[in-house]
C-alpha cells in the first residue's frame, strides 16, 4: 500500500511539473534554474524537445550523484525524470495547448506554483526531480557549504545564463520571482512551513546507520547508549537533523539497514549549525 502510495505521489507530482513548465515557464523562457532551466534554453534557442532534452540533461548529473542515494531512492529519481520527459512533450507535442496568458508575472506565478506543488509531491513519495538537488548535495560535500546555499548558487548561475542568452533582465527577474515561489512551495507540500526536522532512532544497530546518514544524507549524528525501559536491553540511540526534502530518504534508509528500529522524527523549530540556515 505504501509503495502504491509513493507511485501515486511520483506520478501526480511530475505531471504538475510538466504542466507548470509547459504551460506557462517554457513559452516565456523563464527559467526558474536547475536541469529544466537549461532545458528551456536549449528548447527556445534550438528546438530541442523540452522534455528530452530535461532528461539527457539529467543523465550524467544523476550518474555523478547516484553514490549519494539509496537504490530505491535512486530509482524513483528515474521514474520522475522519465515521466517529467514523456508528459512534457507529450502536452507539447501532441495536446498543443495554446499559451494561457502573455503576462510574465502571471506565468512565473502560476509556473512556479505547478512546479513547486509538483516537486514537492514527488519528494513525498520519496524521490527527487534530479539536477540541481544532487549538483546542491555534491557541492555541499566538497565545498562545505550548506545544501540551501549551494542549490541557490547552481539556479543563480543558470539564471544568469538565461538572462545573457536571451538579452533579458526581465527574464531574470520573472525567473528568481519563480524559484522563490516554487522553493517555498515545494517545503509547504512536504510538511508545512517548518524547514527541518529531528529525529531520533532506537536501533541495534547504531554504526551501519549512522554511517549512511553521514555518507549517503551527508548530515551529521549522535550515537548514544540506551537502555529500553521495557525490555530492560542495552540498545543505540541516534539523534539527527535533517532538511524536510530528506525526511523520506531518512526513512527509507533506517527501514533497509533494521526494520525493526523505533524512529521519532519530529518539527524542529529552529536550527543552528552547519548545514542550517537560522530563522532570522
Amino acid at each position: 500500500m505504501r509503495k502504491a502510495k509513493n507511485i501515486i505521489f511520483i506520478v501526480f507530482g511530475s505531471l504538475l511539473t510538466s504542466i507548470g513548465y509547459d504551460l506557462f515557464l517554457v513559452p516565456h523562457k523563464i527559467t526558474p534554474g536547475g536541469v529544466g532551466g537549461i532545458a528551456i534554453v536549449l528548447y527556445n534557442l534550438f528546438k530541442f524537445p523540452f522534455g528530452l532534452c530535461y532528461a539527457l540533461l539529467n543523465i550524467p548529473i544523476f550518474i555523478l550523484g547516484m553514490k549519494n542515494l539509496g537504490f530505491k531512492f535512486g530509482m524513483k529519481t528515474i521514474l520522475s525524470i522519465i515521466l517529467i520527459f514523456l508528459f512534457s512533450d507529450f502536452i507539447h507535442y501532441v495536446l498543443k495547448p495554446p499559451i494561457l496568458t502573455h503576462d510574465l508575472l502571471l506565468s512565473s506565478l502560476y509556473g512556479a506554483l505547478l512546479l513547486g506543488a509538483g516537486i514537492g509531491f514527488v519528494f513525498r513519495g520519496g524521490g527527487s526531480t534530479g539536477g540541481t538537488d544532487i549538483l546542491g548535495r555534491i557541492m555541499n560535500k566538497y565545498t562545505g557549504l550548506s545544501t540551501g546555499v549551494s542549490i541557490l548558487i547552481v539556479d543563480s548561475i543558470v539564471i544568469a545564463i538565461a538572462g545573457t542568452t536571451f538579452k533579458s533582465f526581465d527574464i531574470v527577474l520573472f525567473s528568481y520571482i519563480a524559484l522563490f515561489v516554487s522553493s517555498k512551495l515545494v517545503d509547504m507540500v512536504l510538511e508545512g512551513r517548518d524547514y527541518a526536522r529531528q529525529a531520533i532512532i532506537t536501533t541495534t544497530k547504531g554504526d551501519k546507520i549512522v554511517e549512511a546518514i553521514t555518507k549517503k544524507l551527508n548530515r551529521g549524528s549522535t550515537l548514544m547508549k540506551g537502555i529500553g525501559g521495557y525490555t530492560g536491553r542495552e540498545r543505540d540511540v541516534i539523534y539527527t537533523v535533517i532538511s524536510i526534502r530528506e525526511t523520506g530518504a531518512l526513512r527509507n534508509l533506517v527501514h533497509e539497514i533494521d526494520p525493526d528500529a523505533f524512529v521519532v522524527i519530529t518539527t524542529a523549530h529552529e536550527v543552528l549549525g552547519k548545514g542550517f540556515r537560522p530563522r532570522a
